[in-house]
């Protein structure tokens, strides 16, 4: 796995926690354990690279080719343009965004009215909002 994998996978597995879950018991091992090794080493501070490379590939020895990768990443869809920035304009940050609570993955949520903030499905607590 590159490095670069980890945060990205980490939020990936937060998206969709429970949609992993469900593919993996319903995969040839017939249970989730390697995502919950995942969230085991998150919820005690250790890295969970090793724990998400082994989930990414039992994802693809059960037949999805993509693994991980095969979730499309966080609802919002802005994957892949981290630091995004428009030259010229200078105008204060006016938008708001959930975000990881944790700062470990890139995982973010945009704000709806009526909505309940969201939580992260690891740790279970909420995300932080921030101001763009």
């Amino acid at each position: 796995m590159a490095d670069e994998s980890g945060p990205e996978w980490l939020a990936v597995v937060c998206a969709h926690l429970e949609e992993i879950r469900a593919d993996l018991r319903g995969g040839p091992g017939g249970d989730a354990g390697p995502v919950e090794r995942v969230l085991s080493a998150v919820r005690d501070g250790s890295d969970p690279g090793a724990a998400l490379t082994a989930l990414h590939a039992v994802l693809q020895a059960g037949g999805d080719p993509l693994g991980l990768d095969g979730y499309g990443g966080p609802p919002g869809g802005l994957r892949g343009l981290p630091g995004l920035r428009v030259e010229g304009i200078n105008a204060p940050h006016a938008e708001w965004v959930y975000l990881c609570p944790t700062g470990r993955c890139p995982r973010h949520a945009w704000p709806a009215v009526a909505a309940p903030q969201p939580r992260c499905a690891i740790s279970g607590t909420e995300l932080r909002l921030e101001r763009l």
